[in-house]
């Protein structure tokens, strides 16, 4: 008990001292001396146990609180060391610092929410806890494993994902650095940030700034008012975040994001401009394993971002339009249902997809062109829009336009829906029509989630279909398989590699019976030689054959010249083989490269020997061999 009353004449002393040296000094020493007098009254708070001040408030304190009831919870939360008062500040106000100590003193006392507003749940748990000294939530060296040992900090910048953040925005990021501990374990306690030198940077554009770690927590924050944010004298304002304790272990670095709220901003305010944010010089304060303060960067510009604050994201929506990946290839059509054997129903002309970005979308109406070219009777009639498996719109072809209204596709943001269009041909004939159908981004109307029409530059893209070939008899062509393989040349002189390339062909006969001529001419199926994914004509010798079904078709009762039929509704399968060889006609060996062989016309008959050839799969690779190395 001496030793304690000992202890404490030497601090009123020490007070009694520092006092008499008040008189005529300078602004610099009356701030030093207010120093010595915190920390004198905090050692006289701690020796005491608590006990030397106040633990009764009868009145709720928050930011700008001031007088004895302030003076007394800083110096308690001083004396349990959820608080340091930084030099030359004296207590008596309540500011940020005091309102993240308390926060702090909440959190660790199960007090919530933890906020940092002393009310009526803490003067009452404070009243009970005074007394006993608490162990402090961010105590100056909690975490550190290097007691004892000097370290260094550097902080450097780190790499923000955008450069655009909009109004109304939360949580967005603005500035990142890289915190790396050199020699000793070091907690962060304190980040200070240059806001610039405009007051709208905090009173119209950010609302709240706060510090997260890379594991995604906050480990502090403020509201940017008037109150938290300090004008220096170089005419800069900045705001200081603290009250925390975030320890970077020795030789390692740890990144920080700074992230804000943002205000609703008018479009076509001012404020919508670019705002840049940095660390200020020496801005992130962390203490060592010595308990030795380290600071840095040393220079503001050293970790800094201009970041863009735009009108709502809604203001930014936009579609995209592009081909679907199952739009059908170029194919035959046979329209021979209906009264006149003349109809085909819902045939597919086209598939899209439709991209919503930056905002959920809805698309209202579209307009899709189909165009017909070839025979003149053949016309499509009406057109169908499908999402998926369901109808969205039906429409008339009009001047060859197709429009959908008010079919309210909902599209959420980043995604893409996948649209099929459709349409009823009419009065098809032996004389083949070839329909097309595409979409432009002028074709789609769409809202964005407020509402607002999406237009101009924010429409893009195009979609465009592969040629659909219609009559109303005729086969329907199909590639069952396709295999190429290579024989070396033998070793005897003259002798030259060879390739044969083998298809199968399915041929299904819709409206008529089918008829397919003989191999003798060698002109039933076309081939193509491709060298380097080119068609490419090649003086050799080359043969074609093909194998007559042994199923599904007729041999019996035709005329000269015709091997089989297939008979009205029948289908049958037929191989045939493509060999040419690696010398040219004249002995010389082929160019070496990569050869492959496609299918580019079959002939067929419907009646006597009126040929007709399909030749919609010409230079598709679909209907094309795998490459090999010739000669």
């Amino acid at each position: 008990m001496t030793t304690k009353f000992a202890k404490f004449g030497s601090v009123f002393a020490g007070v009694a001292m520092a006092l008499s040296f008040v008189s005529p000094v300078s602004a610099a020493t009356v701030a030093e001396l207010q120093a010595q007098i915190n920390a004198l009254m905090a050692q006289l708070s701690a020796m005491s146990g608590g006990a030397a001040v106040s633990s009764s408030f009868t009145t709720d304190l928050t930011v700008g609180s001031k007088g004895a009831d302030v003076t007394a919870l800083q110096q308690a939360l001083v004396a349990k060391g959820f608080l340091t008062m930084p030099s030359g500040v004296a207590y008596g106000y309540f500011g940020n610092l005091t309102k993240s100590a308390v926060a702090a003193w909440q959190a660790a006392n199960g007090i919530t929410p933890a906020v940092g507003y002393f009310g009526p749940k803490s003067r009452a748990a404070f009243g009970g806890v005074a007394g006993t000294p608490a162990t402090p939530a961010t105590p100056a060296a909690t975490g550190i494993t290097t007691p004892g040992a000097e370290g260094t900090l550097t902080v450097t910048a780190g790499t923000v994902s955008n450069s655009t953040i909009y109004s109304g925005d939360t949580l967005a990021p603005v500035l990142v650095f890289k915190a790396k501990a050199l020699s000793s374990d070091i907690a962060i306690q304190r980040v200070k940030i240059d806001l610039g030198t405009a007051s709208s940077i905090y009173s119209k554009v950010y609302s709240k700034i706060y510090l997260v770690d890379e594991a995604g927590a906050t480990i502090a924050s403020s509201d940017l008012n008037s109150n938290t944010v300090v004008k220096d004298s170089d005419d800069i304002y900045y705001i200081t975040l603290s009250g925390f304790s975030s320890v970077v272990p020795k030789d390692t670095t740890k990144t920080y994001t700074l992230k804000v709220d943002v205000r609703s901003i008018s479009t076509g305010s001012a404020d919508l401009t670019s705002h840049t944010v940095r660390l200020a010089a020496n801005g992130v304060r962390g203490v060592d394993g010595a308990g030795i303060d380290q600071y840095s960067p040393a220079a503001a510009i050293t970790v800094s971002k201009a970041v863009t604050t735009a009108a709502t994201l809604s203001d930014s929506a936009s579609v995209t339009l592009s081909t679907g990946a199952n739009t059908p290839l170029t194919q035959e059509v046979v329209a021979a249902t209906g009264a006149s054997n003349d109809q085909a129903d819902k045939v597919t002309l086209l598939t899209f997809d439709i991209k919503a970005s930056k905002d959920n979308v809805t698309l209202t109406d579209l307009a899709a062109t189909v165009t017909s070219t070839g025979g003149t009777a053949a016309t499509a009639s009406s057109t169908y829009l499908y999402v998926g498996d369901t109808l969205v719109g039906s429409a008339s072809l009009a001047l060859g336009t197709a429009t959908f209204s008010d079919i309210n596709v909902a599209i959420a943001k980043d995604t893409t829906k996948t649209f099929t269009l459709k349409a009823d041909i009419q009065a098809a004939n032996s004389v083949q029509t070839t329909f097309a159908a595409s979409v432009a981004a002028a074709g789609m109307t769409a809202e964005n989630s407020a509402g607002d029409s999406i237009t101009g530059g924010n429409r893009t893209g195009s979609a465009t279909g592969n040629s659909i070939l219609v009559r109303n008899d005729g086969p329907i062509f199909s590639l069952v398989s396709k295999t190429i393989t290579y024989t070396p040349a033998a070793t005897l002189t003259g002798a030259t590699s060879t390739a044969k390339a083998t298809f199968v062909v399915r041929a299904n006969a819709v409206g008529s019976d089918i008829i397919f001529g003989t191999q003798a001419a060698s002109t039933t199926f076309g081939f193509g030689t491709y060298k380097a994914s080119t068609l490419t004509t090649l003086l050799n010798a080359s043969t074609t054959s093909y194998t007559i079904p042994s199923s599904g078709v007729v041999t019996s009762g035709l005329q000269t010249g015709q091997a089989f039929k297939i008979s009205e509704n029948g289908t049958a399968d037929i191989s045939v083989d493509f060999l040419f060889e690696g010398r040219t006609a004249a002995g010389v060996l082929l160019a070496t490269d990569s050869y492959a062989v496609g299918v580019e016309s079959i002939k067929w008959s419907l009646t006597g020997n009126n040929v007709i050839s399909s030749t919609f799969m010409s230079g598709k690779t679909d209907w094309r061999t795998s490459t090999i190395t010739m000669p």
